[in-house]
Protein backbone atom coordinates (compact mmCIF):
# COMPACT_ATOMS: atom_id res chain seq x y z
CA UNK A 1 0.00 0.00 0.00
CA UNK A 2 1.40 3.39 -1.02
CA UNK A 3 0.77 6.97 0.07
CA UNK A 4 1.41 9.80 -2.36
CA UNK A 5 1.78 12.99 -0.33
CA UNK A 6 1.57 16.34 -2.12
CA UNK A 7 1.82 19.66 -0.30
CA UNK A 8 -0.95 22.08 -1.30
CA UNK A 9 0.29 25.33 -2.92
CA UNK A 10 3.60 24.64 -1.20
CA UNK A 11 5.41 27.97 -1.57
CA UNK A 12 2.30 29.88 -0.45
CA UNK A 13 1.72 27.46 2.43
CA UNK A 14 5.37 27.81 3.48
CA UNK A 15 5.03 31.61 3.58
CA UNK A 16 1.94 31.24 5.75
CA UNK A 17 3.88 29.08 8.20
CA UNK A 18 6.09 32.03 9.12
CA UNK A 19 3.48 34.76 8.63
CA UNK A 20 0.02 33.87 9.92
CA UNK A 21 -1.36 37.19 8.65
CA UNK A 22 -1.22 35.70 5.15
CA UNK A 23 -3.71 32.95 5.98
CA UNK A 24 -7.13 33.15 4.36
CA UNK A 25 -6.25 35.96 1.95
CA UNK A 26 -5.25 35.72 -1.74
CA UNK A 27 -1.47 35.54 -2.07
CA UNK A 28 1.00 34.72 -4.83
CA UNK A 29 4.69 33.90 -4.77
CA UNK A 30 6.52 35.60 -7.61
CA UNK A 31 7.97 38.86 -8.85
CA UNK A 32 11.28 39.88 -7.29
CA UNK A 33 13.33 36.96 -5.96
CA UNK A 34 16.52 36.26 -4.06
CA UNK A 35 17.51 34.08 -7.00
CA UNK A 36 16.26 36.43 -9.73
CA UNK A 37 19.64 38.13 -9.41
CA UNK A 38 21.07 35.11 -11.21
CA UNK A 39 21.22 37.06 -14.47
CA UNK A 40 22.61 40.28 -12.99
CA UNK A 41 25.74 41.58 -14.70
CA UNK A 42 27.23 42.82 -11.42
CA UNK A 43 29.16 40.21 -9.43
CA UNK A 44 27.31 38.96 -6.35
CA UNK A 45 28.19 36.91 -3.34
CA UNK A 46 26.21 33.76 -4.18
CA UNK A 47 26.56 30.82 -1.83
CA UNK A 48 25.39 27.26 -2.37
CA UNK A 49 23.43 25.28 0.20
CA UNK A 50 22.66 21.60 -0.14
CA UNK A 51 21.09 19.39 2.47
CA UNK A 52 22.26 15.80 2.07
CA UNK A 53 19.62 14.59 4.49
CA UNK A 54 16.40 14.46 2.56
CA UNK A 55 16.22 13.91 -1.15
CA UNK A 56 15.66 17.37 -2.54
CA UNK A 57 16.76 17.14 -6.12
CA UNK A 58 19.04 20.13 -6.53
CA UNK A 59 21.20 22.68 -4.72
CA UNK A 60 19.55 25.97 -3.80
CA UNK A 61 21.07 29.32 -4.69
CA UNK A 62 20.80 32.06 -2.12
CA UNK A 63 22.20 35.57 -2.18
CA UNK A 64 23.62 36.92 1.06
CA UNK A 65 22.55 40.41 -0.04
CA UNK A 66 19.46 41.72 1.73
CA UNK A 67 16.35 41.78 -0.42
CA UNK A 68 14.88 45.12 -1.38
CA UNK A 69 11.46 44.38 -2.79
CA UNK A 70 11.64 46.87 -5.66
CA UNK A 71 10.46 44.34 -8.26
CA UNK A 72 7.25 43.35 -6.48
CA UNK A 73 5.11 44.42 -9.44
CA UNK A 74 7.33 42.86 -12.08
CA UNK A 75 7.96 39.30 -13.08
CA UNK A 76 5.82 36.18 -13.13
CA UNK A 77 3.53 34.32 -10.71
CA UNK A 78 5.40 31.19 -9.57
CA UNK A 79 2.43 29.82 -7.62
CA UNK A 80 -0.69 31.17 -5.97
CA UNK A 81 -3.03 30.29 -3.12
CA UNK A 82 -6.46 28.78 -3.72
CA UNK A 83 -8.04 32.13 -2.79
CA UNK A 84 -6.06 33.76 -5.62
CA UNK A 85 -6.79 30.93 -8.07
CA UNK A 86 -10.50 31.46 -7.47
CA UNK A 87 -10.01 34.97 -8.90
CA UNK A 88 -8.29 33.59 -12.02
CA UNK A 89 -4.65 33.97 -10.96
CA UNK A 90 -2.49 31.27 -12.59
CA UNK A 91 1.11 30.10 -12.61
CA UNK A 92 3.33 31.88 -15.21
CA UNK A 93 0.90 34.82 -15.40
CA UNK A 94 2.53 38.26 -15.23
CA UNK A 95 2.25 40.00 -11.87
CA UNK A 96 0.50 42.96 -13.48
CA UNK A 97 -2.13 40.70 -15.05
CA UNK A 98 -2.63 38.89 -11.73
CA UNK A 99 -3.18 42.20 -9.93
CA UNK A 100 -5.79 43.25 -12.48
CA UNK A 101 -7.73 40.06 -11.78
CA UNK A 102 -7.21 40.25 -8.03
CA UNK A 103 -6.40 43.84 -6.87
CA UNK A 104 -6.03 42.76 -3.22
CA UNK A 105 -3.47 40.08 -4.11
CA UNK A 106 -0.43 40.01 -1.81
CA UNK A 107 2.81 39.36 -3.74
CA UNK A 108 5.68 37.61 -1.93
CA UNK A 109 9.16 37.19 -3.46
CA UNK A 110 10.27 33.52 -3.51
CA UNK A 111 12.71 32.32 -0.85
CA UNK A 112 13.95 29.00 -2.23
CA UNK A 113 16.41 28.40 0.59
CA UNK A 114 13.59 28.58 3.15
CA UNK A 115 11.35 26.29 1.09
CA UNK A 116 14.16 23.77 0.79
CA UNK A 117 14.86 23.72 4.54
CA UNK A 118 11.17 23.30 5.36
CA UNK A 119 10.97 20.42 2.86
CA UNK A 120 13.89 18.71 4.58
CA UNK A 121 12.09 19.03 7.94
CA UNK A 122 9.03 17.36 6.44
CA UNK A 123 11.13 14.53 4.99
CA UNK A 124 12.69 13.86 8.38
CA UNK A 125 9.27 13.90 10.05
CA UNK A 126 7.88 11.42 7.52
CA UNK A 127 10.84 9.11 8.12
CA UNK A 128 9.91 9.05 11.81
CA UNK A 129 6.36 7.97 10.95
CA UNK A 130 6.94 5.63 7.98
CA UNK A 131 10.06 3.51 7.37
CA UNK A 132 10.11 3.71 3.54
CA UNK A 133 9.93 7.26 2.14
CA UNK A 134 10.94 8.47 -1.31
CA UNK A 135 11.11 12.18 -2.07
CA UNK A 136 10.01 12.88 -5.64
CA UNK A 137 10.35 16.68 -5.51
CA UNK A 138 10.49 19.54 -3.03
CA UNK A 139 6.77 19.13 -2.24
CA UNK A 140 6.02 15.52 -3.18
CA UNK A 141 6.67 12.21 -1.40
CA UNK A 142 5.88 8.51 -1.81
CA UNK A 143 5.55 6.33 1.30
CA UNK A 144 5.27 2.53 1.36
CA UNK A 145 3.18 1.46 4.37
CA UNK A 146 3.10 -2.23 3.41
CA UNK A 147 3.70 -4.47 6.42
CA UNK A 148 2.78 -1.81 8.95
CA UNK A 149 -0.04 -2.55 11.37
CA UNK A 150 -1.62 0.73 10.29
CA UNK A 151 -1.91 -0.52 6.69
CA UNK A 152 -5.06 -2.40 7.72
CA UNK A 153 -6.84 0.96 7.84
CA UNK A 154 -4.86 3.18 5.42
CA UNK A 155 -7.35 6.05 5.46
CA UNK A 156 -7.20 6.34 9.24
CA UNK A 157 -3.38 6.20 9.16
CA UNK A 158 -3.25 8.82 6.37
CA UNK A 159 -5.41 11.13 8.47
CA UNK A 160 -3.09 10.54 11.44
CA UNK A 161 0.00 11.41 9.35
CA UNK A 162 -1.76 14.45 7.92
CA UNK A 163 -2.73 15.75 11.37
CA UNK A 164 0.81 15.31 12.73
CA UNK A 165 2.32 17.24 9.80
CA UNK A 166 -0.24 20.02 10.11
CA UNK A 167 0.32 20.18 13.88
CA UNK A 168 4.14 20.22 13.79
CA UNK A 169 4.81 22.10 10.54
CA UNK A 170 1.47 23.84 9.79
CA UNK A 171 1.58 22.58 6.20
CA UNK A 172 -1.67 21.58 4.46
CA UNK A 173 -1.36 18.53 2.21
CA UNK A 174 -3.31 16.01 0.20
CA UNK A 175 -2.78 12.24 0.24
CA UNK A 176 -3.60 9.69 -2.45
CA UNK A 177 -3.68 6.02 -1.40
CA UNK A 178 -3.45 3.02 -3.72
CA UNK A 179 -1.53 -0.20 -4.29
CA UNK A 180 0.74 1.44 -6.90
CA UNK A 181 2.65 4.72 -7.14
CA UNK A 182 0.96 6.04 -10.27
CA UNK A 183 -2.59 5.36 -9.14
CA UNK A 184 -1.76 6.89 -5.75
CA UNK A 185 -0.47 10.03 -7.47
CA UNK A 186 -3.58 10.16 -9.64
CA UNK A 187 -5.71 9.80 -6.50
CA UNK A 188 -3.99 12.81 -4.95
CA UNK A 189 -5.36 15.00 -7.74
CA UNK A 190 -8.86 14.02 -6.61
CA UNK A 191 -7.93 14.60 -2.96
CA UNK A 192 -6.88 18.23 -3.51
CA UNK A 193 -7.18 20.52 -1.78
CA UNK A 194 -6.30 19.30 1.69
CA UNK A 195 -7.98 15.90 1.46
CA UNK A 196 -7.47 12.12 1.29
CA UNK A 197 -8.51 9.76 -1.53
CA UNK A 198 -8.22 5.97 -1.25
CA UNK A 199 -8.51 3.89 -4.43
CA UNK A 200 -8.90 0.18 -3.70
CA UNK A 201 -7.44 -2.25 -6.20
CA UNK A 202 -10.87 -3.41 -7.38
CA UNK A 203 -11.85 0.23 -7.99
CA UNK A 204 -8.93 1.16 -10.26
CA UNK A 205 -10.62 0.62 -13.64
CA UNK A 206 -13.69 2.66 -12.70
CA UNK A 207 -11.47 5.30 -11.08
CA UNK A 208 -9.33 5.94 -14.18
CA UNK A 209 -12.06 5.42 -16.79
CA UNK A 210 -13.11 9.02 -17.44
CA UNK A 211 -9.83 10.77 -16.71
CA UNK A 212 -7.99 12.44 -19.62
CA UNK A 213 -4.87 10.61 -20.77
CA UNK A 214 -2.69 13.66 -20.05
CA UNK A 215 -3.38 13.23 -16.32
CA UNK A 216 -1.72 9.82 -16.05
CA UNK A 217 1.72 10.10 -14.36
CA UNK A 218 4.65 9.20 -16.58
CA UNK A 219 2.67 8.92 -19.80
CA UNK A 220 4.61 11.71 -21.50
CA UNK A 221 3.80 14.24 -24.22
CA UNK A 222 4.95 12.11 -27.17
CA UNK A 223 2.91 9.10 -26.05
CA UNK A 224 -0.08 11.36 -25.43
CA UNK A 225 0.16 12.65 -29.02
CA UNK A 226 0.36 9.08 -30.29
CA UNK A 227 -2.81 8.11 -28.43
CA UNK A 228 -4.62 11.26 -29.54
CA UNK A 229 -3.78 10.44 -33.16
CA UNK A 230 -5.86 7.28 -32.70
CA UNK A 231 -8.74 9.24 -31.18
CA UNK A 232 -7.94 8.06 -27.65
CA UNK A 233 -8.63 10.85 -25.16
CA UNK A 234 -9.49 9.13 -21.89
CA UNK A 235 -7.78 6.43 -19.86
CA UNK A 236 -10.86 4.26 -20.29
CA UNK A 237 -10.47 4.47 -24.07
CA UNK A 238 -6.78 3.63 -23.66
CA UNK A 239 -7.68 0.50 -21.70
CA UNK A 240 -9.87 -0.52 -24.63
CA UNK A 241 -6.91 -0.33 -27.02
CA UNK A 242 -4.73 -3.11 -25.60
CA UNK A 243 -3.69 -4.19 -29.12
CA UNK A 244 -2.04 -0.81 -29.74
CA UNK A 245 -0.01 -0.95 -26.52
CA UNK A 246 1.16 -4.47 -27.35
CA UNK A 247 2.20 -3.31 -30.81
CA UNK A 248 4.23 -0.41 -29.41
CA UNK A 249 6.71 -2.49 -27.40
CA UNK A 250 7.73 -3.17 -23.81
CA UNK A 251 7.42 0.38 -22.50
CA UNK A 252 3.87 0.67 -23.81
CA UNK A 253 2.98 -2.76 -22.42
CA UNK A 254 4.24 -1.75 -18.96
CA UNK A 255 2.26 1.47 -19.23
CA UNK A 256 -0.88 -0.50 -20.03
CA UNK A 257 -0.36 -2.59 -16.89
CA UNK A 258 0.11 0.61 -14.89
CA UNK A 259 -3.26 1.90 -16.14
CA UNK A 260 -4.83 -1.16 -14.52
CA UNK A 261 -3.03 -0.58 -11.22
CA UNK A 262 -0.42 -3.27 -11.86
CA UNK A 263 2.58 -0.96 -11.88
CA UNK A 264 5.80 -2.61 -10.70
CA UNK A 265 7.50 0.61 -9.62
CA UNK A 266 8.57 0.43 -5.98
CA UNK A 267 9.03 3.21 -3.45
CA UNK A 268 12.80 3.64 -3.37
CA UNK A 269 14.30 5.82 -0.61
CA UNK A 270 17.71 5.55 -2.27
CA UNK A 271 16.52 6.12 -5.82
CA UNK A 272 19.35 7.24 -8.04
CA UNK A 273 19.35 10.75 -9.38
CA UNK A 274 17.96 10.66 -12.91
CA UNK A 275 18.73 14.23 -13.94
CA UNK A 276 19.93 17.60 -12.71
CA UNK A 277 18.30 20.75 -13.99
CA UNK A 278 17.93 24.47 -13.50
CA UNK A 279 15.11 26.73 -14.66
CA UNK A 280 13.84 30.29 -14.38
CA UNK A 281 10.69 32.09 -15.42
CA UNK A 282 11.30 35.75 -16.23
CA UNK A 283 9.72 38.77 -17.88
CA UNK A 284 9.38 38.54 -21.69
CA UNK A 285 12.83 38.98 -23.25
CA UNK A 286 13.15 39.70 -26.99
CA UNK A 287 16.92 40.30 -27.15
CA UNK A 288 18.52 37.05 -28.36
CA UNK A 289 22.01 38.09 -27.25
CA UNK A 290 20.66 38.46 -23.72
CA UNK A 291 18.99 35.03 -23.91
CA UNK A 292 22.29 33.48 -25.04
CA UNK A 293 24.04 35.21 -22.12
CA UNK A 294 21.52 33.60 -19.78
CA UNK A 295 22.11 30.20 -21.37
CA UNK A 296 25.83 30.58 -20.56
CA UNK A 297 25.06 31.60 -16.97
CA UNK A 298 22.79 28.58 -16.57
CA UNK A 299 25.51 26.33 -17.95
CA UNK A 300 28.01 27.67 -15.40
CA UNK A 301 25.61 27.02 -12.52
CA UNK A 302 24.66 23.60 -13.85
CA UNK A 303 28.33 22.67 -14.19
CA UNK A 304 28.86 23.52 -10.54
CA UNK A 305 25.98 21.25 -9.49
CA UNK A 306 27.27 18.36 -11.59
CA UNK A 307 30.80 18.77 -10.28
CA UNK A 308 29.59 19.00 -6.68
CA UNK A 309 27.79 15.67 -7.04
CA UNK A 310 30.68 13.99 -8.87
CA UNK A 311 28.55 12.98 -11.87
CA UNK A 312 29.34 12.64 -15.57
CA UNK A 313 26.32 13.27 -17.85
CA UNK A 314 26.12 12.17 -21.47
CA UNK A 315 22.69 13.55 -22.40
CA UNK A 316 21.68 17.21 -22.51
CA UNK A 317 18.31 18.95 -22.75
CA UNK A 318 17.12 22.53 -23.18
CA UNK A 319 13.59 23.95 -23.25
CA UNK A 320 12.33 27.47 -23.84
CA UNK A 321 8.86 28.91 -23.48
CA UNK A 322 7.62 31.93 -25.37
CA UNK A 323 4.85 34.37 -24.59
CA UNK A 324 1.40 32.82 -25.05
CA UNK A 325 2.72 29.49 -23.75
CA UNK A 326 4.36 28.19 -26.93
CA UNK A 327 7.22 25.77 -26.10
CA UNK A 328 10.22 24.38 -27.96
CA UNK A 329 12.91 21.92 -26.87
CA UNK A 330 16.05 20.18 -28.08
CA UNK A 331 18.17 17.21 -26.96
CA UNK A 332 21.69 15.95 -27.54
CA UNK A 333 23.74 12.94 -26.44
CA UNK A 334 27.53 12.91 -26.49
CA UNK A 335 29.94 10.65 -24.61
CA UNK A 336 32.80 12.94 -23.54
CA UNK A 337 34.55 14.00 -20.37
CA UNK A 338 32.27 16.60 -18.83
CA UNK A 339 33.45 20.19 -18.36
CA UNK A 340 32.00 23.71 -18.44
CA UNK A 341 33.29 24.70 -21.89
CA UNK A 342 31.68 21.63 -23.46
CA UNK A 343 28.36 22.22 -21.67
CA UNK A 344 28.23 25.86 -22.79
CA UNK A 345 28.90 24.88 -26.40
CA UNK A 346 26.24 22.16 -26.36
CA UNK A 347 23.59 24.30 -24.66
CA UNK A 348 24.14 27.20 -27.06
CA UNK A 349 23.67 24.79 -29.98
CA UNK A 350 20.50 23.40 -28.39
CA UNK A 351 19.18 26.91 -27.79
CA UNK A 352 19.78 27.96 -31.41
CA UNK A 353 18.13 24.75 -32.60
CA UNK A 354 15.08 25.19 -30.37
CA UNK A 355 14.53 28.93 -30.94
CA UNK A 356 12.28 28.52 -33.97
CA UNK A 357 10.22 31.67 -33.31
CA UNK A 358 12.78 34.51 -33.24
CA UNK A 359 10.09 37.18 -33.37
CA UNK A 360 8.52 36.04 -30.11
CA UNK A 361 9.75 37.03 -26.65
CA UNK A 362 11.01 34.25 -24.36
CA UNK A 363 9.70 33.93 -20.79
CA UNK A 364 11.18 30.66 -19.52
CA UNK A 365 14.45 28.76 -19.81
CA UNK A 366 15.21 25.25 -18.58
CA UNK A 367 18.26 23.06 -19.06
CA UNK A 368 19.16 19.69 -17.63
CA UNK A 369 21.66 16.85 -17.92
CA UNK A 370 21.10 13.11 -17.45
CA UNK A 371 22.27 9.67 -18.59
CA UNK A 372 25.12 9.62 -16.07
CA UNK A 373 28.04 7.39 -17.05
CA UNK A 374 31.19 6.00 -15.48
CA UNK A 375 34.16 8.29 -15.88
CA UNK A 376 36.84 6.32 -17.72
CA UNK A 377 38.66 6.40 -21.04
CA UNK A 378 36.70 3.48 -22.46
CA UNK A 379 33.32 5.14 -21.94
CA UNK A 380 34.05 8.46 -23.67
CA UNK A 381 34.93 9.64 -27.17
CA UNK A 382 38.67 9.41 -27.86
CA UNK A 383 38.41 12.13 -30.51
CA UNK A 384 38.23 14.92 -27.92
CA UNK A 385 39.73 13.04 -25.00
CA UNK A 386 43.03 14.93 -24.59
CA UNK A 387 41.46 18.38 -24.84
CA UNK A 388 38.60 17.35 -22.56
CA UNK A 389 41.10 16.00 -20.05
CA UNK A 390 42.81 19.41 -19.88
CA UNK A 391 39.47 21.17 -19.51
CA UNK A 392 38.46 18.72 -16.80
CA UNK A 393 41.57 19.55 -14.78
CA UNK A 394 40.83 23.25 -15.23
CA UNK A 395 37.31 22.55 -14.03
CA UNK A 396 38.68 21.13 -10.79
CA UNK A 397 40.46 24.42 -10.10
CA UNK A 398 37.41 26.52 -11.01
CA UNK A 399 35.23 24.42 -8.73
CA UNK A 400 37.53 24.94 -5.73
CA UNK A 401 37.57 28.71 -6.25
CA UNK A 402 33.80 28.95 -6.67
CA UNK A 403 33.20 26.69 -3.69
CA UNK A 404 35.26 29.05 -1.55
CA UNK A 405 34.38 32.47 -2.98
CA UNK A 406 30.98 31.95 -4.63
CA UNK A 407 29.68 31.06 -8.06
CA UNK A 408 30.30 34.54 -9.44
CA UNK A 409 33.98 34.53 -8.49
CA UNK A 410 34.93 33.52 -12.04
CA UNK A 411 32.69 34.15 -15.05
CA UNK A 412 33.06 33.76 -18.77
CA UNK A 413 33.53 37.02 -20.72
CA UNK A 414 30.24 36.55 -22.59
CA UNK A 415 28.32 36.29 -19.31
CA UNK A 416 29.08 39.87 -18.30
Amino acid sequence: MIFHIDLDCYYCSAERVRNKALRGIPIAVGGGDRTSKLFAKKTQNLKVFQENQGAFVRPVYHSSNSLVNQNAYRGIVVTSSYEARAKGVKTAMSINEALKLCPNLTIIPPDHLYYHKLSVKLHLLLQELIPVVEQASIDEFYCDISGLQEAKNPQKFALHVKEIIEDKLSLPLSIGIAHTKRIAKLATNDAKPNGIRFVRQEEVIDFVRNKPIKDFPGLGKSFEKKLLSYGIRTLGEALGAKHLFQRWGNHATELYLALQGQDRQKVNPESKRKSIGISRTFEPEQNREEIQRRVLIFARHLTFMVKKLGLHPASFYLKIRYTYGLKEEARHTEYRLFHEKMLKEIMLRLYKKSDTHPNLAITFLYMSVNNFIEHNKKSVSLLDFEEDKKQNLLQDSLYKIRQKYGLDAIKGAKEI
